[in-house]
């Protein structure tokens, strides 16, 4: 998976992960042999979770750390994070050290931080950083190659109707 540069039995948190692009990565990353869970704030959205790929399913409260070091206690090794500032913090608590948390999404609806202080966000030796795409990215994307694992059924894909109260 080109975006995190994911390799076989790494652990991915995805969060907001019944997004199209959460559900898509998912799919994707599974595909790579990473370890997936994704989180929703619906419980009714686990199955969806599932037949996407995710491995384990957290319901996102805002505050799932806790939860994440539970199942994987010395954290996951990447984060995409599709939610943005307002659980930013929290998905830093969820990598180990080393660790690299992706903010590529905003659906949170908020888009600044209030009072933000690095030093007490960012936890020590975990890696931050953004993703926004562009022409040249997407030219990047091996669409054949996609293409042919969706045809192979080797890549789930689940179309639904999109919705802001259905995005996480």
């Amino acid at each position: 998976m080109r975006l995190l540069r994911l390799g076989t039995g790494e652990r991915l948190l995805i969060r907001g992960g019944t997004t199209s692009v959460g559900l898509a990565a998912a799919a994707i990353a599974k595909n790579h042999g990473a370890i997936v869970a994704s989180t929703t704030r619906r419980s009714d959205r686990e199955q969806l979770l599932r037949s996407s790929g995710a491995h384990q399913v957290f319901i996102d409260t805002g505050a799932i750390a806790e939860q994440v070091r539970e199942v994987f206690p010395s954290g996951v090794n990447k984060v995409l994070e599709l939610i943005g500032t307002t659980t930013l913090g929290d998905s830093l608590r969820c990598a180990k050290q080393r660790g690299i948390v992706r903010m590529t999404g905003m659906v949170g609806n908020k888009w600044s931080f209030d009072n933000f202080s690095p030093m007490d966000v960012i936890p020590t030796s975990v890696c931050l950083t953004t993703y926004d795409g562009g022409p040249e990215d997407f030219m990047l994307t091996p669409l054949d190659e996609l293409v042919e694992q969706v045809a192979a059924g080797t890549l789930p894909i689940q179309v639904g109707r999109v919705s802001s109260s259905s995005m996480t």
